[in-house]
């Protein structure tokens, strides 16, 4: 995109909510002396500070990356932008993790209440089909790999969503490929919460089977 219609799309966008360059700038965290270089067309906002930019408009980041406010009068245009909300970037994956890992040591605490001092966590079918304890072991130290292996897999997707290549690779795919990336991105995520699954599939398994 161009410098030039970039900053003069930033600055009638500005000036049409009331918005100072100071105000503005406040907003972002960044020197008016910043705001001023961009509507002047000498360099574009750090890609960290395209999402804050945009919210600070009011503006999508499609709309923020293509210099288009989106002011005609297209009557399917609100509910376009409703339907938007329900899109898959806008689930709140870092309260998924979360939910998952406290489910995770909350089914541990079932398991040190209601089983046997000794719990099997791991069966292995016999010829015969019936099926066989394989490993067996004290029920704290399963609680605790459990809470351990859930904890340590949020921390890595946490991690990995915020660190500074993806960060900039999501923003950059939405704003570019609005309708097909956030579904690229929900296949991400979704690989990440099935390993953030399986300690709870294991607590489920050994609450059902001891």
């Amino acid at each position: 995109m161009d410098a030039k219609a970039f900053g003069t799309f930033l600055a009638e966008t500005r000036r049409a909510k009331g918005l100072t360059q100071s105000a503005l700038a406040e907003q972002l965290h960044v020197t008016d002396k910043a705001i001023s270089r961009w509507e002047r067309g000498l360099g574009f906002p750090d890609i960290n500070t395209l999402e804050p930019l945009a919210d600070a408009l009011g503006l999508t980041l499609a709309q923020l990356m293509h210099a288009d406010r989106g002011d005609g009068s297209d009557a399917g245009q609100s509910l376009e932008d409703f339907f938007s909300l329900l899109a898959p970037s806008h689930i709140q994956w870092k309260s998924v993790f979360n939910a998952m890992f406290w489910l995770t040591v909350g089914l541990a605490i079932l398991i040190l209440l209601t089983c046997p001092m000794m719990v099997v966590a791991q069966w292995h079918p016999e010829s015969s089909g019936v099926l066989e304890p394989r490993l067996i072991l004290p029920k704290p130290v399963v609680c605790l790999i459990c809470i351990g292996v859930s904890g340590l897999v949020t921390q890595i997707c946490k991690a990995a969503e915020h660190g500074f290549f993806l960060h900039s690779f999501f923003i950059w795919g939405r704003a570019f490929h609005p309708r097909f990336f956030p579904w690229v991105e929900l296949m991400f995520h979704l690989v990440y919460i099935w390993f953030a699954l399986c300690p709870l599939f294991a607590e489920m398994m050994i609450l059902l089977c001891n």
